[in-house]
């Protein structure tokens, strides 16, 4: 066990002790001169430790500071730095255990004072950093010390460090050592800036060699923990390097990834021969790290096979589901037959080569010969794995149950709830409402993702029997392996009481995290500016919370949190990610309740020269619709000034393409960014309509007349493929598919009394909600909340309740992919295993479409149809 040691008590009485200023927050303890001058930005110096010599580190650092007067901070706690160490909170933390910020003509005292100090001490290596010297656990890089931000166009802050010129060069720790041009290391002359020992240019992995023997020539994943590359042996043969860093991931026994890194070899040579498994080759040791050498398998993992060429059906062909089941069974027999329980089977780690053949990696964590190490991935291992009780071969079964739901489904888990039995059991309910009348191996899987282990091994039994050349089973059965046990899960129906206690609840929570939110305090010394936009920050999350009496007082009080705390850095103009939403937000608190709040002023028409792009998320489209409401609220003909540019610009074409926003689609799955609402067409269209609505401009109407007849002739061709095989959920999303085109189309049909138009959203809503069971997320931005919506305008359109029942049926999949008690869900966000609470991937989105389905009424928030209150 590590000693303990008391970081805040240890620094307290230092800084009592010699006049120190003590600042702590959640992760460091800050210790400040306060007659001293911090710089902006230079070389600070870190110093590296393991959880059990944190105590010693400190004891031998803290009288080289005080001698050499510098601020600094510590990792609060043993704890803290083991979870640093980690790589999970942050890439970029690993082995910083105490950071110093020395002036520049005290750089090198320090470094060689602290070296000397620490000589002898094994730590994690700052891979960011270059070391002082060999023997130390003492680094150094160039880097901001104060904040120090530039925003790109999602409103993201990145940390910069600035040159003479005024030059920008990001500041943030990267995966290797990198000196800006214009300073030089006071370490060592530097012809060779870039870090590599070899003397490469950074990035450049071609010109590397591992071991002396191993010729890398790609990277196939780069962490904190180690990376894993592609190369070739002496001989020209592919193989795949695997390294491990020493002292990572380190746990209160002592041993790190290392020794997963040794027991992935123990395993792999207990399995050698067994097809479908990697063969080991080499291991060996460079410094400190290990490395394992094994073959190359190909480099496409069944996660990136189905998001690039689709789901597995039970069809015949390429993607055959029960071939899939086939051949991982297959391998999973074998390799029990060795006496080995693989405990890491998920998607990741089933490689499937060009070749058609199946292999599975990662085998650190598996069982052999009575031992095992600790690990599990949520939603794929078995729910009680994580208690770190003696794995059977049982365990697999359920991991292929998951992994073949995956394959079919091109879903995770549910991985969200603190009680993996509880993700298992609302998977299940997924899977019920993408198959409710499932055959063959799909029939299959609720047995194989039993919490009972006899009934997973008579799935497995049954599904061997269900060979690739045997007729599909119908419900009831599965084929030659007798009959499948009639087993529904249970499900969730969104009954008006169940509906108005999960939105009261989200509601306040939501209000909670708007109160975490404020309560973090405002001191930016460490802490990068506070996002303030719609998408990710508290514009989103406020102006849905006005919308609700009981929260209204919260929102106010975010409102003035909100315009106390917007940073110096210049924001993007953009609606979704930039200045316009907010101010948007802020005039709709002011109006609401928060009177004192100054009156928004009109965004400069001088901010949008030079390049703008079209969308609504970014752009023009999105200013102008924002301006719209901001003239509504606020009577200022600034306001519509703007609004009537940002339409200028849309009809001349002064606008760039959104190139950058997301990736191209495939053909024929229905995803369309350039059509959608959010980068396309669509919401260029819609706000076209809104201002020639408001304003009666006659060159906006045509415009967009024109513009929502090239829609409809789009969107009749994104139906066909929407109807087509190869459909994604992604293609009904508000941001790249069906659903904001259909809400266009509405308001179009609306406008110009076009039953046609009216057609087509009724058909392309109805798209929607046929895909909608396999949407992966609960969000407005690429998820249910914003079909859901899309039904919503499609009821208030044309007053036909079957799309209410849409839309009901789309919060009941919300609710199956929640975690906790479905009257309290906790809704994830994007990364699916922890909750959100942001408008565009979080609570506060599916909030706004909750509270729309149990009032029947009002408008989409952030759309220029109709005002930003109700």
């Amino acid at each position: 066990m590590s000693p303990v040691v008391d970081v805040p008590q240890i620094l307290t009485e230092f800084a009592a002790a010699h006049g120190r200023d003590v600042h702590q927050d959640e992760t460091w303890i800050s210790v400040h001169d306060p007659a001293g001058h911090l710089p902006a930005q230079g070389w600070k110096i870190h110093v590296s430790a393991r959880p059990g010599t944190l105590g010693e580190t400190l004891g031998r650092a803290l009288p080289v500071l005080l001698e050499h007067g510098c601020d600094f901070k510590v990792v609060r706690s043993a704890e803290m730095l083991r979870q640093l160490n980690s790589g999970d909170l942050d890439a970029g933390a690993v082995g910083k255990a105490l950071t110093a910020y020395p002036a520049e003509e005290r750089v090198v005292a320090l470094g060689h004072a602290l070296a000397g100090a620490l000589a002898g001490l094994s730590a994690p290596r700052i891979v960011s950093d270059r070391r002082v010297r060999p023997d130390a656990p003492v680094y150094y890089r160039y880097a901001p010390f104060l904040p120090q931000y530039r925003v790109d166009d999602n409103g993201d802050f990145e940390l910069v460090v600035v040159g003479p010129d005024g030059e920008r060069l990001p500041g943030a720790a990267g995966p290797e050592f990198a000196c800006p041009p214009w300073a030089a290391d006071p370490f060592r002359p530097a012809p060779d800036r870039t870090g590599s020992a070899s003397g490469a240019k950074a990035g450049d992995a071609a010109a590397r060699l591992i071991g002396n023997r191993y010729r890398v020539t790609s990277g196939v994943v780069r962490g904190p923990r180690g990376n894993v590359y592609r190369a070739t042996d002496p001989g020209g043969r592919p193989v795949i390097v695997k390294e491990a860093r020493a002292y990572v991931g380190e746990n209160p026994e002592g041993w790190d990834l290392r020794m997963y890194l040794r027991y992935e070899l123990r395993v792999l040579r207990a399995l050698r021969g067994v097809a479908g498994v990697p063969r080991p080759l080499d291991h060996f040791r460079h410094g400190d790290d290990e490395f394992l050498v094994m073959t190359d398998a190909g480099s496409l993992d069944l996660n990136r096979h189905v998001g690039e060429l689709g789901l597995f059906t039970e069809g015949g062909g390429e993607r055959d589901l029960r071939t899939l089941a086939a051949r991982l069974l297959a391998v999973l027999d074998a390799v029990h037959a060795r006496g080995v329980v693989v405990r890491d089977l998920s998607p990741k780690n089933v490689v499937l080569g060009d070749d058609g053949a199946l292999t599975l990696i990662d085998f650190g964590t598996s069982r052999h010969e009575g031992l095992q190490l600790p690990g599990w991935t949520r939603g794929y291992s078995v729910p009680d794995q994580h208690t770190g009780r003696d794995s059977e071969p049982a365990d697999d079964y359920f991991s292929l149950g998951a992994t073949l739901f995956f394959a079919c489904t091109g879903m995770n888990p549910v991985m969200i709830d603190p009680d993996p039995a509880v993700n298992a059991e609302r998977t299940l309910m997924c899977l019920d409402r993408v198959f409710p009348a499932p055959a063959g191996v799909v029939a299959l899987l609720p047995a194989l993702m039993s919490t009972d282990p006899a009934e997973r091994t008579s799935a497995a039994a049954r599904l061997r029997a269900l060979t690739p050349a045997a007729p599909a089973a119908g419900p009831a059965s599965a084929g030659a392996a007798g009959a499948v046990p009639a087993r529904r899960p249970p499900t969730v129906r969104c009954t008006g009481d169940l509906l108005a206690r999960a939105l009261d609840h989200t509601a306040r929570d939501c209000a909670r995290f708007a109160e975490t939110l404020m309560d973090a305090g405002e001191d930016a010394r460490r802490a990068a500016p506070p996002v303030t936009n719609v998408y990710a920050g508290s514009a989103g999350l406020g102006m849905e919370l006005l919308q609700h009496p009981e929260t209204k007082a919260t929102a106010a009080d975010l409102a003035r949190w909100t315009a106390r705390v917007l940073p110096p850095v210049p924001l993007p103009p953009g609606l979704y990610f930039g200045r316009t939403g907010t101010a948007l937000f802020l005039a709709a608190a002011r109006l609401a309740a928060v009177p004192e709040l100054d009156r928004p002023r009109p965004l400069a028409l001088a901010d949008l020269a030079g390049d703008q792009r079209a969308d609504q998320a970014h752009g023009v489209a999105g200013i102008g619709a924002g301006h719209l409401a901001l003239a509504a609220i606020d009577q200022d003909p600034g306001h519509l000034a703007v609004a009537a540019e940002c339409a200028r610009r849309l009809i001349a074409g002064e606008v760039t393409a959104a190139e950058d926003a997301v990736a191209p689609a495939q053909p024929g799955t229905g995803v369309a960014v350039d059509t959608a609402y959010a980068h396309g067409d669509a919401g260029c269209a819609d706000f076209l309509l809104a201002y020639h609505e408001a304003t009666g401009d006659p060159a906006a109407g045509q415009a967009a007349r024109e513009r929502v007849a090239a829609l409809a002739v789009a969107a009749e061709a994104l139906l066909a493929e929407l109807a087509g095989s190869a459909a994604r959920p992604m293609g009904a999303s508000w941001c790249q598919g069906m659903s904001g085109i259909a809400s266009t189309l509405a308001h179009a049909a609306r406008a110009y009394d076009e039953h046609r138009y009216l057609d087509l959203a009724e058909r392309g809503a109805r798209a929607c909600l046929a895909l909608a069971p396999q949407a992966w997320v609960v969000s407005q931005c690429c998820g249910l909340a914003g079909i859901g919506e899309a039904l919503a305008d499609l009821a208030l359109a044309t007053g036909d309740a079957a799309y209410w029942r849409g839309a009901e049926e789309v919060a009941e999949l919300m609710l199956l992919r929640s975690g906790g008690e479905p009257a309290a869900p906790v809704f994830p966000g994007n990364d699916l295993d922890k909750p959100g609470y942001t408008w565009g991937t979080g609570a506060a989105g599916v909030l706004s479409f909750l509270r729309r389905l149990d009032r029947r009424t009002g408008p989409r928030l952030w759309t220029p149809t109709g005002p930003p209150l109700t």
